[in-house]
């Protein structure tokens, strides 16, 4: 069995509260002990209530956030001991889509300026054809090059996120709460999107959630958070029939029926 492109072992993180802790404040502990990985080719959905980590733990899963404690590797390699140079290899190997892609984007830049900022960012440069062909991979055409973020509408934006995060052609993405500030028709086209890009280019997914409804229709395993924890992991469909842990039973029950339109 080949190793996990993404392994975290015992992660916390507390953060400081106001006073700090050398005033008797132990601080608050936003992950506690968590452990998880995802396969190559894998789509893992870690889902949650608001407030339950998932967000943090998603951002130390590629080195935004440091961790107090544990370990988090990727390819193997522990981030921790990565350095500078290792630091941007991984930014190659692992991007990320965060939940509004218009306070994801400069808007004061184009969406060639934004692309060809991933590839200078690492030293190399990029051709219109090949920045036509990023656009087009994610169902947007040439003439978005041109454009400034308050010119395009929500789901627009949230593909020139995908394609940004397609540039350098990761091993995995983690997607943050990516469809969570749009509407649902169009909710339904991006998570569309994320699949065909899993099934067709092998590319391997952290779907980060509070709808369970979506984790279950584009993830193949499911981890559920709550108060800095994973309380019960599993196989979707296994996890949505027959739920074991309050929370995700609690998660399950809140949920619609009605799947996402195609």
């Amino acid at each position: 069995m080949s190793e996990p492109i993404l392994e975290m072992t015992d992660v916390s993180k507390r953060y400081r509260t106001a006073g700090g802790f050398g005033r008797g404040r132990k601080g608050f502990l936003a992950v506690d002990g968590v452990s998880l990985h995802v396969e190559r080719g894998e789509a893992l959905g870690l889902v949650g209530e608001s407030g339950s980590g998932k967000s943090t733990l998603a951002r130390m899963a590629n080195g935004l956030v440091v961790p107090t404690s544990g370990t988090v590797r990727t390819d193997g390699q522990d981030i921790a001991r990565l350095g500078r140079r290792g630091l941007r290899r991984l930014r190659r190997n692992v991007a990320m889509v965060f939940q509004d892609p218009l306070a994801s984007l400069n808007p004061r830049q184009t969406v060639r300026q934004t692309l060809e900022n991933v590839f200078r960012a690492h030293g190399e440069t990029t051709s219109t054809a090949e920045l036509v062909a990023l656009l087009e991979s994610v169902g947007l055409g040439a003439d978005y090059l041109g454009r400034y973020p308050h010119e395009a509408s929500g789901g627009q934006l949230q593909r020139v996120a995908v394609a940004r995060a397609l540039a350098l052609k990761p091993d995995l993405i983690i997607a943050d709460e990516p469809t969570s500030a749009l509407d649902v028709s169009v909710r339904a086209q991006i998570l569309n999107l994320l699949a065909d890009l899993q099934r067709d280019q092998g590319i391997s997914f952290l779907h980060v959630s509070h709808d369970l409804a979506v984790i279950r229709l584009y993830s193949d395993r499911v981890a559920v958070m709550q108060r800095g924890r994973i309380v019960e992991t599993g196989p979707s469909d296994e996890i949505f029939r027959s739920p074991q842990h309050p929370c995700t039973r609690a998660l399950v029950e809140a949920t619609p029926e009605a799947e996402l339109p195609a």
